[in-house]
């Protein structure tokens, strides 16, 4: 059983000049939930860390900066490393945009006390492929693609056989994972300004798409859109019921929408009735305390319901 949390995605902003980055959720976090992804500033760096970079392109493997959390302040600060070097199935890329998932936070923060200290963020990833190597046949130079919550796995489990890579053991996570297939590193996200993966794990992002909306697909999209083809709730005309409008929620009834079903929305919040109805197209909106309003409708669903909030598979 896996649990996929909202997400929280936030639209782009700027630091002062030598300021930290605090990020959290609630009141007075910049971050509200809206399908579009992060662009962070690049890291001014120092001279003491250009000479590290130097040193780290010496061993080999492309220098890297980026923004990560180094203790459970919730403050993310300039860091430079080093990525590792590219083998003959990977795809080097520069990252153009990430967006901020909710898992994010709590490892930032250590709420689930496994976070490896620097923790560099990210894993709805969008850039541009800047070299392949030797083996790769799926992607060039040039290409706009995308990465999602992992970058690993066995490959030869009867999970990825399936290819559920998500249910793997040895799955590798994009961010604060153990990268087993390199010396156990611990893995550095996309908040970075680049990434180097194996082609395996890497998406081709469709033209005429705009990035900055197409980061959240990675994670929120796929964790509403894999349960909705999954359970045929792709069909016209059947009727979908998704509970909670945060992150992954208005991201669902875009795709009922898009499928042609009839959309509710179904949410603990009156507030929420405009967003639904008015900017995101829900054909009805119900109000989940309301007993009464609950119990009319509780016959009238085609499909299973699916809850936006916490979706549990």
């Amino acid at each position: 059983m896996s649990y996929h949390c909202r997400v929280l995605v936030p639209v782009p902003f700027h630091y002062p000049p030598g300021a930290g980055a605090r990020v959290g959720a609630g009141a007075g976090s910049p971050f509200p939930s809206a399908s579009r992804a992060l662009r962070l500033p690049r890291p001014r760096a120092s001279v003491e860390k250009r000479e590290q970079v130097a040193a780290m392109e010496e061993q080999g493997g492309q220098a890297a900066l980026g923004w990560a959390a180094r203790d459970d302040s919730g403050v993310l600060s300039p860091y430079s490393f080093s990525r590792r070097v590219p083998k003959d199935d990977d795809v080097t890329i520069k990252v153009l945009y990430c967006g901020i998932c909710h898992t994010d936070l709590h490892v930032i923060k250590n709420d689930w006390r496994n976070a490896m200290y620097p923790v560099v963020p990210g894993h709805e990833i969008v850039g541009v492929v800047t070299g392949v190597g030797g083996g790769v046949t799926r992607f060039k130079a040039g290409d706009t693609v995308g990465v999602g919550y992992f970058v690993g796995s066995c490959r030869s489990c009867d999970s990825c056989g399936k290819g559920d890579d998500n249910y793997c053991a040895g799955i590798v996570l994009t961010s604060n994972g153990v990268d087993h297939a390199h010396g156990g590193a611990p893995t550095r996200g996309g908040f970075s300004d680049v990434l180097v993966a194996s082609e395996h794990y890497v998406v081709r992002v469709p033209d005429g798409l705009a990035l900055d909306r197409t980061a959240p697909l990675l994670c929120a999209g796929v964790t509403v859109y894999s349960p909705m083809m999954r359970h045929g709730l792709n069909e016209p005309g059947k009727h979908l019921g998704v509970v909670g409008l945060g992150g992954l929620g208005h991201v669902a009834v875009k795709f009922g929408k898009a499928f042609g079903m009839k959309v509710t929305v179904i949410s603990t919040s009156a507030s929420k009735r405009q967003e639904a109805i008015e900017n995101l197209g829900a054909d009805e909106f119900l109000i989940s305390r309301d007993e009464d309003q609950m119990k009319v409708w509780a016959l009238g669903w085609d499909a299973p319901l699916l809850h936006a909030h916490c979706y549990v598979m």
